[in-house]
């Protein structure tokens, strides 16, 4: 595993946020079979500012997203391409896409969303968030296949129409 990023909280985060962010860059880290160190989850920890209990809950979000129904979106056996955190300028615009795969079967590329919440496609902002992002991607990769979902901090793939 490579040496991870420094993540420094904002002022402004609560606990929530913060553990959010903890969740984002475990699935960041995440390699199928291979739970974080104890090392590294004291170091997120401790550059976010989080209490033991409140890493332990994102890392449990990260694992139940992980071995949920986008796990496939890890697998090296199904993705020939993974992108994590990317950055992508749009429409003078820089936005982060938690996870742009593309999968090896159907050449698809899919753009993943990561929510920590149990319904996020009930939540019309997150869903005009990934909806921007596929279509930034679409604009970026033309003429290929762009399929976008959330993946929730219940282990469910959300897709979401974007065209």
């Amino acid at each position: 595993n490579a040496t991870p990023p420094t993540w420094t909280p904002n002022a402004e985060d609560d606990e929530a946020a913060r553990v959010g962010q903890a969740m984002h860059a475990l699935l960041q880290w995440h390699v199928p079979g291979q739970a974080p160190s104890v090392s590294r989850l004291r170091q997120l920890a401790s550059s976010l500012a989080l209490s033991a209990d409140a890493i332990e809950r994102a890392s449990a979000l990260a694992q139940v997203i992980a071995h949920g129904e986008g796990a496939w979106a890890w697998d090296p056996a199904l993705i020939t391409i993974a992108h994590a955190e990317i950055e992508l300028a749009s429409g003078g615009q820089l936005m982060r896409l938690d996870r742009v795969v593309q999968r090896r079967d159907t050449g698809a590329w899919w753009v993943l969303d990561f929510k920590s919440h149990h319904q996020p496609a009930d939540h019309p902002e997150w869903l005009a968030q990934v909806k921007a992002y596929a279509r930034a991607w679409a604009r970026a990769h033309p003429g290929e296949e762009v399929c976008a979902a959330l993946l929730g901090g219940d282990g469910r793939l959300w897709p979401v129409a974007w065209r």
